[in-house]
Order: C-alpha cells, then sequence, then structure tokens
C-alpha cells in the first residue's frame, strides 16, 4: 500500500488499494503468489524485499513440516516433532539456496536479467518508438518463483517474457525445476521412515497422473483450435503446427503444454502461455490437474497433501481385505481419520461454494471475458487457483475487483493453513502411539497393487467431487466442439 514511499522505487510507481494488498499479502504469505495486478506496477524494492523474501520463507515454512510428520510415525509413544525453526533453517540453507542459486546462474548465463539498481529499460522500437521496459531482479526471483513452487512474477506476461525465460534452455530447466523438489521430498520420505520402495510407489502413482494428464495437454495444444479454423472473411487459419494462440513461439504448443501440465500438477503457478487460449481439451487437463490437488502438490505441504490420500488408500486398502487399518506401523483409527477427510474437503468447499456465489452475482458475472462455458472455465480456474495455493491465472477474467480481491484472499489463506493445522493434529495422535509390527497380513504400501489403487481412490475421489463442475465448463465445451 506504501511502496511509493519505500526507497529504491525508481519509476515512481504508486500504492496498491487496500483490498487489492490484502489480497496480495495473503497470496504470497500462503505460497499462493496469485496476481490480481500486473508485476511491473510493484517496485524494486518490493519485489526484493516483500515479494523475495515471502518466496523464501513459505517453501521453507512447508519444508518446516515434513520432518515433522515423518517423526509421527519414526517415533514411539513420544509426541515431540521437532524444533520449527530448525527445520526452517535447514530448507532454506540445505535446499532452497543452494539450488535457487544454480538456477539463476543457469538463467542469467542464458540472457535472463538480474539487477537492483534501475527500474526500467529503454529501447527504440523497429517503428523509430522509444518503449520502457520494467527491469528487476529477474533471475534471482525466477529461480525460486520456480524451485519453490511460488510462480508469481515481476512481469505480467509471467515466464512467456524474455527477462524471465529466454531461450529453450531456460524454459526446459524451469520446466523441470517445478516438479523435482515435489518428486525428491516424496523420494524422502520413503527414507526418513526407513521404506525407500514406498516412497518410490508413491512417486510412481503420482507421476503416472501427471504423465497422463501431460499427455491429455499435448494432444489438445498440437491440435487443433476449433474457434480459429476459419476467419471471419473466409481465410483457413494455418494449424499444423498445433494451436499457437497465445503460445510464445520460441517455445510452441509441445513445450507449452509440458510447463501448463507442470505448473498446474505442481503449486506453482508460473506460466509461459495464455491459458485461456488453450483449447477445451487443454483447459481440461489444467482444471483436472486442480481437481487432484495439483498432482505432486507443493514444497513440503505438497508431500503432506499428498500422504492423506496415501493414508485414506491405506484405510479403505486394509478394510477391503478385513484387516485392522494401519500405515507404516501405526494404528488408523477415527482420531486421525476425521482430520484426513478435513484436508481432503478443504479443497471442494473452497471451489464449489464461491463457484456458486459467483455465477449467480452480477460483479462476477461482469468480469468474464467469455460467455458460456469458456466464462465458466474462467471463474472455476480462479478459485481452483487459490484454493489449492497454485496461482496461476487462466486470464480474460477481471479480478482485480473488491469481490475476488476479499474472497482470494480468504481462500488462499484457508486453502494453506487449515490443511496445516488438520495434518499436525494427525501428526501428534501418531506419535503417541506404539509402532505395531508389520505381519503377514498387512496391507503393503510398496507394491504395483498399492499404486494402482492409490491412483484408483484420486481419480475417484477428484471426478466424483468436481465432475458436475468440469462438465460445465471444459467438458460442455468440448461436446460443443470446443468453441
Amino acid at each position: 500500500m506504501f511502496q511509493d514511499a519505500l526507497p529504491m522505487n525508481f519509476v515512481g510507481v504508486g500504492g496498491e488499494s487496500w483490498d487489492l494488498a490484502f489480497h496480495t499479502a495473503s497470496s504470497f504469505t500462503s505460497n499462493t503468489n496469485q496476481q490480481h495486478y500486473s508485476g511491473e506496477t510493484l517496485s524494486v524494492f518490493t519485489h526484493t524485499f516483500g515479494i523475495g523474501i515471502a518466496m523464501f520463507l513459505t517453501p521453507a515454512t512447508g519444508l518446516a513440516l515434513m520432518p515433522a510428520f515423518a517423526r509421527a510415525f519414526t517415533n514411539k509413544e513420544d509426541p515431540r516433532l521437532g524444533n520449527f525453526y530448525e527445520n526452517v533453517v535447514r530448507g532454506l540453507v540445505r535446499f532452497l539456496l543452494p539450488i535457487s542459486l544454480l538456477i539463476a546462474i543457469i538463467l542469467m548465463a542464458e540472457g535472463s536479467v538480474q539487477t537492483i539498481l534501475g527500474g526500467q529499460l529503454t529501447a527504440n522500437t523497429f517503428t523509430m518508438g522509444i518503449q520502457n521496459i520494467r527491469i528487476g531482479p529477474h533471475a534471482g526471483i525466477e529461480a525460486i518463483k520456480m524451485f519453490g513452487t511460488n510462480g508469481g512474477g515481476i512481469n505480467a506476461a509471467n515466464a512467456a517474457t524474455a527477462f524471465e525465460n529466454p531461450t529453450p534452455l531456460s524454459n526446459l530447466v524451469l520446466t523441470l525445476a517445478m516438479p523435482i523438489g515435489t518428486f525428491s521430498a516424496i523420494y524422502a520420505w520413503g527414507a526418513w521412515v526407513g521404506n525407500r520402495s514406498h516412497g518410490v510407489a508413491i512417486v510412481a502413482a503420482f507421476f503416472v497422473i501427471y504423465m497422463a494428464l501431460t499427455g491429455v495437454a499435448v494432444v489438445g495444444e498440437t491440435g487443433t483450435n476449433a474457434g480459429m479454423v476459419v476467419t471471419g472473411n473466409g481465410l483457413h487459419v494455418d494449424q499444423t503446427v498445433g494451436n499457437m494462440e497465445g503460445k510464445e513461439t520460441r517455445f510452441g504448443p509441445t513445450a507449452s503444454a509440458i510447463w501448463g501440465l507442470s505448473t498446474t500438477g505442481t503449486t506453482n503457478g508460473g506460466v509461459n502461455s495464455m491459458h485461456n487460449s488453450w483449447t477445451a481439451l487443454g483447459a481440461f487437463s489444467l482444471l483436472f490437474a486442480f481437481a487432484t490437488n495439483n498432482i505432486s502438490n507443493g514444497v513440503g505441504t505438497g508431500l503432506l497433501n499428498i500422504l492423506m490420500f496415501v493414508i485414506l488408500t491405506a484405510f479403505i486398502g486394509a478394510l477391503m481385505i478385513g484387516r485392522r487399518p494401519q500405515y507404516l506401523g501405526k494404528k488408523l483409527e477415527w482420531q486421525e481419520m476425521r482430520y484426513v477427510f478435513v484436508v481432503i474437503l478443504v479443497l471442494p468447499i473452497l471451489v464449489l461454494i464461491p463457484q456458486a456465489a459467483a455465477v449467480v452475482y452480477q460483479g462476477a458475472i461482469d468480469s468474464m471475458n467469455n460467455p458460456g462455458f469458456r466464462g465458466f472455465s474462467e471463474v472455476l480456474y480462479e478459485f481452483f487457483s487459490a484454493s489449492a495455493n497454485n496461482g496461476s491465472g487462466f486470464e480474460g477474467l477481471g479480478d482485480g475487483t473488491l469481490f475476488f480481491n476479499l474472497v482470494n484472499g480468504v481462500q488462499v489463506l484457508l486453502a494453506r493453513y487449515v490443511p496445516i493445522t488438520a495434518q499436525l493434529a494427525i501428526a501428534g495422535y501418531l506419535a503417541n502411539k506404539k509402532v505395531s509390527p508389520e505381519s503377514k497380513g498387512s496391507l503393503d504400501t510398496d507394491t504395483p497393487a498399492f499404486v494402482g489403487l492409490l491412483i484408483g481412490v484420486i481419480i475417484i475421489v477428484s471426478a466424483l467431487v468436481f465432475l458436475p463442475a468440469l462438465v460445465f465448463g471444459p467438458i460442455g465445451e468440448l461436446l460443443s466442439g470446443g468453441i
């Protein structure tokens, strides 16, 4: 709100309104990074000391929860889960800072901008005009933005701009940076609890879902856009390379589709293409990734959200074979399962109730850029993005209004801290329990059968809850011819 009175405001940008400032603060302190403002409207000081610091601390907070939850299974009737401050510092120093530094160096070598000494670059255009381009600590912010599953960029066009993502090589590095942290955390979980094969099994389950939806996205975006086959004057649009609307020519449809699923398959939210320009099939893949709670989710808290589905699968699987439900030697009882269901139900409650209100509230309807199925998808994507702590935008939606600032601002906070509270409660209950030895009758959690059951539980839960909303959005658009 008061950045105009702070230093390093080289181009004299003004402060944000109170509702926009509330949304921005809520978004970046919850690791969501949803932006209802253009990135160029923040000063270098705000980007460096406000946004930048939050981008490191929020994923570190999530990382601090991982060993705490692991101790719930390794402790034997010991309620102590560790020291939060110690875990945060270790996550920063040993994980986030060194890898982010490496990514930033690669980006700078590829041509990404890194400066805190100026606010804009003046360039001469091909038409002999003058263009003022905002610059700042692009490489440093971009590195932690992608690796820390943050997503908020310095530029409005995010990673589609050359200052943030200049080359195909930088695009590849940033695409890999999104899921690598979350998948490595899942594998580390197996090591922490003394069962590496179980960690591999969880990675396999989520990798299958991730690759399947990536395939759907690639098929959708390398195909034709039904709304662009014929122009108003009867000329045919050449779509031999796929749907190029809203795509950067240096990336193309395939790389953009893979990025799109990587950013919605995690809680990242950074974009290198305009998602509202995707085909109906491509849009479905993005929204279904949200419906699974971002597949592999985010750094730290993502593992805990994944484990809620794993615990639910172990509970259901044990009951199906007539065994006492337990997971990693700890009995699963009603105390833990009620909190598991709280975590799983947070996403549909936070998405569907505001969605129902938005489609009948005239102020929200006026913010839609498109009518019909696509307009419904714009609002659905907005609420999914906030409630899944993702932060990306479908765009086309005028979300910088009082309604969306307040609703999304509350959503991102509830979506972040309600699950964390419930998950720590689960850890507290489990830590006080004895470790029961595995027997021949116990449900194996490192077999292909368990992988298949886990995939089934995730898809069934996601489909049952969100299928009606998806029918009114991308599925309806697809069945109507994609227009």
